[in-house]
């Protein structure tokens, strides 16, 4: 996943009137754990990923996390579309 594509995929995951709970992202399930082969995904599965890891429950977003699902989709994600 390159930069763009993680811009992108935060866009999506940062615009709550955008429903994501039909988007099947099991795909990713794991991403971080070092046996993880990459996959081709789409945006919205990230985006999917990105609120599920980064959303804190106060509505701000955990950079830390948001860096560590950048870090791993930079290996691990191949962006269809």
């Amino acid at each position: 996943m390159t930069l763009q594509q993680f811009q992108a995929a935060f866009a999506i995951a940062k615009d709550f009137n955008r429903d994501l709970s039909k988007v099947d992202d099991s795909i990713l399930y794991g991403y971080g754990l070092s046996t993880f082969k990459p996959v081709h995904t789409t945006l919205e599965a990230v985006a999917k990923t990105i609120r599920w890891q980064a959303l804190m429950m106060n509505g701000e977003w955990d950079a830390e996390a948001l860096n560590e699902v950048a870090e791993a989709g930079r290996r691990n994600f191949l962006v269809l579309g």
